[in-house]
């Protein structure tokens, strides 16, 4: 049995439609394949007793939700929860994540390791593959950093850096840096702790503000990688949407191309930018890929390096089963670049055949975790 835990009971799902579908799809990939599925929040799940109090679809064309009783065991957890869920349910979450195992349930995609941990885990693993991971992979990052690294890298390299927290989505309370003269600085952030920054600073003004920011949460720096362009001037990057199948490998489900504001340093839609499908070659996607001088193989090559470092991460971490992978192609030396990694990735940004897509094939892992002896004991 597969438990979809969500943030979200039927009767607010009625006011999320495209969240409501998404839970009908999987439930129509679920018993495809012969799984029953419960719709469930973190209130429901009784770890103590082992049981979950949830809703299942009926098989009418209605298709209402029913309120459904049954044992935890036996049975894999998926974590759907949205950031603002886990946010609403803190305490249930977290005593939930801590009950589980004890009653040999697996939860897959669970809270996710801090970014600087997955840039030096990528950075460090050798795996065994046709085309080894290696640091090129990723643009150089530092972990561990404080504001007198940021003012000491910059002087060494005269480059532009990203000031990121290890946590975070979304494109919010980031800075881009560059050194523009001795002891002045050029600092930019859409989403800076809700401020939008686009500012020349002292290094007196860069420490005092970097500080204020480490206060809150631990930070990495990333050099900056110069993202190509559309013809007036948009940057833009790359979201490969990538789930776990039958066999435990990754897939492909969805590519999405992400272009910011003109004059913006990021792409993220929800800091303004817009979004284009790639997941199915078509006249207007060749005109883009034309506009860009990209091509198809181009495409691979970019689902490729995020596929090899969803492969790294998942031999560590294996009940990891989606993942969305931001990847830029660099405008410098044409090389395809992986710099960040969600666990929690946007439907909102696929199209309703990518949701679909999705959905089966987390069906297919979660079937793949409930067949597979080695999946009682996942760490």
């Amino acid at each position: 049995m597969l438990f979809v835990l969500t943030g979200s009971t039927p009767d607010a799902l009625h006011h999320l439609p495209r969240r409501q579908m998404t839970f009908q799809f999987l439930d129509r990939a679920c018993r495809r394949i012969g799984i029953d599925m419960v719709l469930t929040t973190p209130e429901r799940l009784d770890s103590v007793r082992g049981i979950c109090h949830g809703w299942s679809l009926d098989d009418t064309e209605q298709q209402e939700w029913k309120p459904r009783q049954c044992h935890l065991a036996g049975g894999v957890v998926w974590d759907a929860m949205y950031l603002a869920d886990l946010k609403a349910h803190k305490v249930a979450y977290r005593r939930l994540v801590d009950k589980l195992p004890a009653l040999g349930v697996v939860m897959f995609n669970p809270k996710f390791p801090a970014k600087d941990e997955l840039n030096v885990l990528i950075q460090s693993v050798e795996v065994e593959m046709q085309a080894p991971i290696s640091q090129s992979l990723l643009p150089q990052t530092h972990v561990n950093v404080d504001a007198d690294d940021v003012v000491r890298l910059l002087k060494d390299t005269n480059g532009r850096v990203w000031f990121k927290p290890v946590y975070g989505s979304g494109g919010r309370n980031m800075l881009l840096i560059s050194r523009v003269g001795n002891e002045l600085y050029q600092v930019q952030g859409e989403r800076f702790y809700r401020r939008h920054v686009a500012e020349q600073w002292t290094k007196r003004q860069l420490v005092r503000q970097l500080q204020k920011a480490l206060e809150k949460r631990p930070y990495m720096l990333q050099h900056d990688v110069q993202l190509i362009q559309t013809p007036d001037g948009r940057k833009v990057d790359f979201r490969v949407t990538l789930v776990r199948g039958r066999f435990g490998n990754w897939r492909k489900t969805a590519m999405t191309a992400r272009f910011g504001k003109s004059g913006h340093s990021l792409t993220n839609y929800h800091a303004g930018g817009s979004i284009q499908s790639l997941t199915v070659m078509n006249p207007e996607v060749r005109e883009t890929l034309t506009s860009l001088n990209l091509t198809e193989a181009d495409l691979g090559r970019i689902a490729n390096a995020a596929i090899k470092a969803a492969e790294v991460i998942s031999a560590r971490y294996n009940t990891v089963g989606m993942l969305g992978i931001d990847v830029g192609i660099s405008s410098d030396d044409g090389c395809a670049y992986v710099y960040d990694f969600n666990s929690r990735p946007g439907r909102d940004i696929l199209t309703d055949r990518e949701v679909d897509v999705t959905m089966n094939q987390v069906a297919r892992f979660a079937c793949y975790l409930l067949n597979t002896v080695e999946s009682r004991v996942l760490h």
